[in-house]
């Protein structure tokens, strides 16, 4: 809806006559500050469930060998 310059320029302007042209400084910094914490919340989930893969990897491989160690005794 909003694509190319005159979309994002009216959107601008809609946001500068709603909170006046000296609050959009601080808005700026405030969204660049959630947008931080977005990606850093982002990063961790990442970590967090590459870490749970790897868990579940190894732990499906260990369940493997058993099933090869107890085919092989009988």
């Amino acid at each position: 809806m909003f694509s190319g310059f005159w979309g994002w320029f009216l959107v601008v302007v809609i946001v500068a006559v709603i909170f006046g042209a000296g609050r959009l400084p601080e808005l700026k910094e405030q969204a660049q500050d959630k947008l931080k914490l977005l990606a850093q919340a982002a990063e961790k989930g990442k970590k967090e469930l590459e870490a749970k893969i790897e868990e579940a990897k190894k732990k499906n491989a260990s369940s493997e060998e058993k099933k090869d160690d107890d085919s092989a005794s009988e």
